[in-house]
C-alpha cells in the first residue's frame, strides 16, 4: 500500500507557522478521526516543538492531506502549502527512521523525539487510525532509533532543546551562579531546563505551572521554589532570566504584563527564552527596552556548533537506518505479494490435481501404495518448482511489483481456468 509523509519543520517553516499547526493531544486525536473519515487508510500525526508531520498509508495525495490539516487548524491552504515537504514510499520510510533516530532534529541525536514517536503511535492506536502498515513502520522506526543511540555515540553529551536554552542563557549571562531563574511549565522540557540551570549553579530557581502541585514536585526535586501561577507577574519582577515551556495553545505572557514588570524592575535587563510551540510569550515583548526575547529558532547557532561534531557518528547511524529500512520494505513487499503467492499456489495445485486424476484414470491397475507414491511425487514436484519464486517474493527480493505483475500475467492468475 502506498505511503506518503507530508510535513513542515524548523528547516522549512518559521516558528509562527509551526505554532499555527501545533495540535494538542486532544486535537490530534480529533484530526486523526477526521482523516480516517475523509480519506480512509491509515494515518499517524507526529507533532513536536519543531515539526508537524502526517503519515498516510492509502490513496490520499498531498493536496488533500494539506487541505485537511489546514481546515482543522482554521487556516487556508495557500497560507501553508509552500512550507510543506512530501515524501513517498521508500523516501517516506527513510524519513521517519531519520526522525526517530534524531538525525532530522534541531539537536542532532536528542532523546525526546523517541518518546514523541511513541506518543504519536499510542494516540493513533487509541482512535484506531493506524493499521498493519504504519504500525509495523513505527515499530521499525523505534527500533532504529534505539539502535542508533545504543550502537553509536551520536547522543553522547548531547543537549536537549531545553539544555540548549540554558547554553544560550549562559552565553548571554556568562556565569549563571548569581542568576535568579524562573521556569514556566512543569513538563519534560521544563524539567530538562530546570536540571541544566541547577547544574549551571543558578542562585535561585523558581518553578511555576498552572497545576501548582506539579510545580511543587519539580521544585522539590531540584531544590527550587514553587510559585503559584497567578503570581507570575511578581516573578517577572524579580528574576533575571525566564525560560517558558508550556503546552498552552496561546501566549500566557503578554507584552503588557512584561511592560508592567519592567517598570517595577526600573528597567533592569530581563532575558526571556521561549521554547514553547505555540509560543508562550507575545512576540511584541521583545520590542520593549532592556527586554531580550529569544524563541526556539534562536537556538540554531548553539545547535549548529554542537551538531558539526556529530557528523562522523551520523554516518554510522545512516548504515543502521538503511538496514532497518530494508527490513521494513522487505516485509511490505512480501505482504503485497501474498495474494499473488496464494493465487499462484492455487493455480499449480489445481493443475496438479487435474493431471494426477487423469494419470491415475489411465493406470487403473496401480496398487493403493503406488497411487500414494505418485501423488506424493506430484506434490513434491510442484513444491520444487514454486520454491524459488515463492521464497524470493516472501523475502522481498528483486523488483517486487514487476515480478508480481509478470507472474499474474504469465500464469493468468486474474482469470479462471
Amino acid at each position: 500500500m502506498p505511503i506518503i509523509a507530508i510535513g513542515l519543520n524548523h528547516k522549512t517553516a518559521p516558528v509562527q507557522v509551526r505554532e499555527s499547526l501545533a495540535f494538542s493531544h486532544g486535537r490530534a486525536k480529533n484530526l486523526l478521526e477526521h482523516l480516517r473519515a475523509a480519506h480512509g487508510g491509515e494515518n499517524l500525526l507526529l507533532c513536536t516543538c519543531n515539526r508537524t508531520e502526517l503519515y498516510h498509508s492509502g490513496s490520499a495525495e498531498k493536496p488533500a492531506l494539506i487541505s485537511s490539516l489546514a481546515e482543522r487548524a482554521g487556516l487556508g491552504c495557500a497560507e501553508i502549502e509552500d512550507y510543506f515537504y512530501c515524501h513517498h514510499d521508500r523516501e517516506a520510510v527513510h524519513h521517519l527512521l531519520h526522525v526517530a533516530a534524531g538525525l532530522d532534529s534541531m539537536v542532532v541525536g536528542e532523546y525526546e523525539i523517541l518518546n514523541q514517536v511513541k506518543e504519536a503511535l499510542a494516540a493513533a492506536e487509541s482512535v484506531n487510525a493506524i493499521g498493519p502498515v504504519l504500525s509495523r513502520l513505527l515499530h521499525e522506526a523505534l527500533a532504529a532509533g534505539k539502535r542508533v543511540r545504543r550502537e553509536t555515540a551520536i547522543s553522547r553529551g548531547v543537549f536537549s532543546v531545553g539544555g540548549c536554552a540554558v547554553v544560550l542563557a549562559r552565553a548571554i549571562f556568562g556565569d549563571l551562579s548569581g542568576a535568579q531563574a524562573a521556569i514556566v511549565g512543569a513538563g519534560e522540557m521544563a524539567e530538562a531546563v530546570a536540571r541544566h540551570l541547577v547544574s549551571s549553579g543558578a542562585k535561585s530557581v523558581f518553578v511555576t505551572n498552572r497545576t501548582y502541585d506539579r510545580a511543587g514536585q519539580l521544585a522539590a526535586m531540584l531544590g527550587g521554589e514553587a510559585v503559584h501561577f497567578e503570581d507570575l507577574p511578581a516573578l517577572l519582577e524579580k528574576c533575571n532570566i525566564l525560560i517558558s515551556s508550556t503546552a498552552a495553545p496561546h501566549p500566557i505572557i503578554s507584552r503588557q504584563m512584561i511592560a508592567q514588570a519592567m517598570r517595577a524592575r526600573r528597567n533592569r535587563p530581563l532575558f526571556l527564552i521561549d521554547i514553547a510551540v505555540p509560543r508562550d510569550i507575545e512576540a511584541g515583548a521583545g520590542e520593549l527596552d532592556n527586554v531580550y526575547l529569544y524563541n526556539i529558532d534562536d537556538l540554531s547557532a548553539v545547535v549548529e556548533r554542537d551538531s558539526r561534531a556529530r557528523l562522523e557518528e551520523a554516518e554510522k547511524a545512516e548504515r543502521i537506518l538503511q538496514e532497518q529500512a530494508e527490513q521494513f520494505l522487505a516485509w511490505e513487499a512480501s505482504r503485497e505479494a501474498l495474494p499473488t503467492l496464494r493465487a499462484l499456489q492455487d493455480k499449480f495445485e489445481a493443475i496438479r490435481a487435474e493431471e494426477l486424476e487423469e494419470a491415475l484414470r489411465r493406470l487403473p491397475n496401480l496398487s493403493g501404495a503406488d497411487r500414494q507414491r505418485i501423488e506424493q511425487f506430484s506434490r513434491a514436484l510442484v513444491n520444487k518448482i514454486l520454491h524459488l519464486p515463492v521464497s524470493r517474493l516472501r523475502n522481498g527480493e528483486g523488483r517486487q511489483e514487476e515480478v508480481v505483475e509478470a507472474l499474474r500475467r504469465i500464469f493468468e492468475l486474474d482469470e479462471k481456468r
